[in-house]
């Protein structure tokens, strides 16, 4: 039931996660760049077909990987976010932020962020062994007027189960 509520969310992922934990998560941003538009962006999503804003090469063009960190500094999610860096100051901010989740950070800089689903998928979950499901969510997000920012979340199946069983655990507090 859970899973099936994140998925269909449209809104912040980090405060529904952590409603669930019963905890604030923290954020740790793996990497982080920002340089002209590579070759590779040419205007469609990332593994897809969608177009979106055609990227010119002088243009900031983001390429950010995070963390949402829980309870004992369990990973909750593994985030992707790439795109045009916004042009306004205040949504640049949000997005290459290193304290607070870009979810919760965007909300509060933009009257309503608009998230456009592409795809709900099981990916593996790195270093678990044997190899066990995640679920993937992606989307886009569009914040104001700028261009939409291209989104993969991944999410640690303690959490998020991606199986359905007839009685899931909540996961450790």
């Amino acid at each position: 039931m859970f899973t099936r509520r994140l998925l269909r969310l449209d809104g912040s992922t980090t405060e529904l996660l952590e409603e669930r934990l019963g905890r604030r998560l923290r954020l740790f941003v793996t990497a982080q760049s920002t340089a002209a538009a590579p070759p590779s962006a040419s205007g469609r999503v990332p593994g897809g077909s969608r177009r979106l804003h055609e990227p010119h090469a002088d243009e900031p063009y983001l390429i950010r990987r995070s963390e949402l960190i829980g309870p004992r500094g369990m990973v909750v999610s593994r985030n992707l976010v790439t795109g045009r860096l916004p042009g306004d100051p205040r949504l640049a901010g949000a997005v290459t932020g290193r304290t607070v989740p870009l979810g919760v950070s965007a909300a509060v800089r933009c009257a309503a962020p608009r998230r456009v689903p592409l795809e709900i998928a099981l990916c593996p979950w790195p270093g678990s062994a044997p190899a066990v499901s995640a679920v993937r969510r992606v989307y886009l997000l569009s914040l104001a007027d700028e261009a939409p920012l291209y989104v993969e979340e991944r999410f640690n199946p303690a959490v998020v189960p991606s199986v359905r069983t007839a009685r899931t655990p909540r996961p450790p507090r």
